[in-house]
């Protein structure tokens, strides 16, 4: 009797487990919030953060900013990790200019409205990725999508200390280049994260 009860008992605590759901890892080349992933951590609790790029480049030619010699105003947008936070400089004392960050700022694809533009750091990622990314945007058969092209993209990285300089990212040999802000015309392509 003891027997049929404890079997009853463990069958019984078998049967009540649910089937627990594990979300599956996020991947580099994985279309998802909006973009492409281009790289994975995780945190101390294990929680998976990342960095994705836009499906397609927001300019093929523009300018860092567009506030010409006389306009030319330090941003202290120097952060070489922190797209985001340069950016907020940037729209801070470069307001009402029109910027490759307010580009990036004003783009918004389906929910997500939490784009900027990639600092040195970040586009690096991009390039380092660029080969997956490329493969993934040419293979998704959306005509709105486009490949990363082996030109100059913008940073929103400032040189610091320089009011007419900012960092552009070479896309055909990863160099990290000094361009004048206000003269010097590369593509823009912004991030998120997640």
């Amino acid at each position: 009797m003891k027997r049929v009860f404890y079997l009853i008992t463990i069958f019984a605590l078998i049967s009540s487990c649910k089937d627990e759901v594990i979300p599956k890892p996020h991947f580099v080349g994985e279309i998802f919030g909006g973009g492409v992933i281009v790289d994975v951590t995780k945190d101390s609790k294990g929680e998976e953060h990342g960095l994705i790029v836009s499906t397609s480049d927001l300019s093929d030619s523009s300018l860092w900013s567009a506030t010409g010699s006389n306009g030319w105003k330090l941003t202290n947008a120097n952060s070489t990790t922190d797209g985001f936070a340069n950016c907020q400089a940037i729209k801070l004392v470069l307001a009402g200019y029109a910027t490759a960050c307010n580009t990036c700022l004003d783009y918004s694809t389906d929910q997500f409205n939490d784009w900027y533009l990639p600092a040195t750091s970040e586009l690096f990622k991009i390039y380092i990725q660029q080969d997956i990314i490329n493969t993934v945007l040419i293979n998704d058969n959306d005509k709105n999508t486009n490949p990363i092209v082996p030109q100059r993209y913008w940073t929103s990285t400032e040189l610091d200390g320089r009011d007419f300089s900012a960092y552009t990212a070479n896309m055909l040999n990863g160099k990290i280049e000094l361009s004048n802000k206000n003269y010097s015309y590369s593509r823009i392509r912004a991030v998120r994260r997640f």
